[in-house]
């Protein structure tokens, strides 16, 4: 099944999903599997990954493998991406949103892409950023 988006900015959540085998996992798979869609993490949302799977006792060597074989976009954090997820703190504030989530929403904001995360309080925002669930 094709995905009908194309360009997707995955919340770490998300890519946690497909890496885990847990719900929602499959859809991420099948974007990453498209060659029409291009699909991107923040190396900010990235360093959240590495961080769960070395808690989880995955050593370095394997999650580095294991995420070069994806096709992904790591899009480097800069200066105006910092810019973009300060600015979205007030707006994001009162659901709780980790600087990781605005570091995400910002990055999707900035490439007219769509935010992908497993988080169901991201559904309540209104920051004009495009925000799709992977699981119901």
């Amino acid at each position: 099944m094709r995905s009908s988006v194309n360009y997707v900015v995955l919340d770490s959540s998300a890519l946690l999903a497909v890496l885990q085998q847990e719900p929602g996992g499959e859809r991420v798979a099948e974007a990453m599997e498209d060659t029409d869609t291009d699909v991107a993490i923040s190396s900010v949302n990235l360093c959240e990954v590495v961080s769960k799977l070395v808690h989880d006792g995955i050593g370095s060597a394997e999650i580095r493998l294991v995420i070069s074989q994806l096709e992904l976009d790591v899009v480097s954090f800069r200066g105006e991406d910092a810019y973009g997820a300060g600015h979205l703190r007030t707006a994001t504030q009162s659901l709780g949103l980790s600087l990781g989530d605005r570091v995400c929403l910002a990055l999707a904001g900035s490439r007219n892409a769509v935010a992908w995360t497993t988080d169901r309080a991201w559904k309540k925002l209104k920051t004009g950023v495009k925000v799709e669930l992977i699981r119901n």
